[in-house]
């Protein structure tokens, strides 16, 4: 909030900031220096994220090499750098033999350096400010405030977004959900619906689309009881037409027609059904063995 206080955005401020970006050399003595890379936080967060990601598995092969080793009955000294040398070596080792991958940005970090960030990235956003009505920072967790047209760019390209809701008076996380359906619920959704959920359509739910009963735009969850599958064709009436559709749990769905008529849709039942083997007590003997 301290940025409504300022004369400058925070917008304006990274801008002016992101210009004064460079790669600087000093001589530490000893016959060692220091590089210092100063850039946009998004960028260099990354890159440490990977140099991390690439120390880990060095240093993991190294072990690995040794045990196989010491198995066969040879001698093998083990790597005896810690990780922080282990990414010096690391980042010299892409600086001097690897070439530029994506085009240079002129001015601002620009879309083609974001482009390249393969990590997992946790962005605390507001809708406004995704939706271009404000400039506010956005939260990069874990590291600190970037500048809105960034946060815009790394949500565009996410393929999945989590939606989180806040307690009103504490402000906590109380839960997290996320439009696109986690692999495991599609799995057992099509496992569940076998079939498009519209009334009188069969097409198989491998064929269909999953929606959402209540529309996750007005706050429906992503969660078994307000998903169910539907063909393209049905799914296109739903949204657009003025049929009413409603979940009464256990799979169970009603749609109401334009004109008022109502239908029930059960889950369909399988064909084959498979049940553990019950297996029968035995009666007891009618003379006791003898002792």
């Amino acid at each position: 909030m301290a940025q409504h206080f300022t004369a400058r955005t925070f917008a304006e401020r990274h801008k002016a900031a992101v210009a004064d970006r460079g790669v600087y050399l000093r001589d530490l003595g000893d016959g060692m220096s220091e590089l210092t890379l100063r850039g946009a936080t998004t960028l260099l967060v990354a890159i440490d994220d990977r140099l991390n990601q690439m120390a880990v598995s060095t240093i993991d092969a190294t072990k690995e090499a040794a045990a196989e080793a010491r198995a066969a009955g040879e001698e093998h000294e083990a790597d005896p750098r810690t990780r922080q040398q282990v990414r010096a070596d690391v980042l010299c080792d892409l600086g001097l033999t690897g070439g530029p991958a994506i085009d240079p940005t002129h001015g601002v970090d620009g879309k083609t350096s974001l482009g390249a960030i393969r990590a997992r990235v946790q962005l605390v956003v507001t809708a406004d400010t995704l939706a271009g009505k404000d400039d506010r920072a956005a939260e990069l967790v874990g590291a600190g405030l970037i500048d809105a047209d960034t946060a815009r760019t790394l949500a565009g390209d996410a393929t999945l977004w989590d939606r989180v809701y806040l307690d009103a008076t504490t402000k906590t996380v109380t839960r997290v959900d996320q439009y696109r359906p986690p692999a495991a619920l599609r799995r057992m959704l099509q496992a569940r619906d076998r079939h498009c959920r519209w009334p009188g359509c069969h097409l198989p739910a491998i064929r269909c689309e999953l929606d959402h009963s209540v529309d996750h735009a007005l706050g429906g969850p992503t969660c078994e009881s307000n998903l169910c599958n539907l063909c393209q064709r049905h799914h296109s009436m739903k949204q657009f037409t003025d049929w009413l559709v409603l979940q009464l749990g256990a799979g169970i769905i009603q749609w109401t027609s334009p004109t008022g008529r109502v239908y029930r849709e059960d889950l369909p039942v399988p064909s084959v059904c498979f049940t553990p083997e019950f297996v029968a007590e035995r009666p007891p003997p009618e003379h006791p063995p003898p002792f």
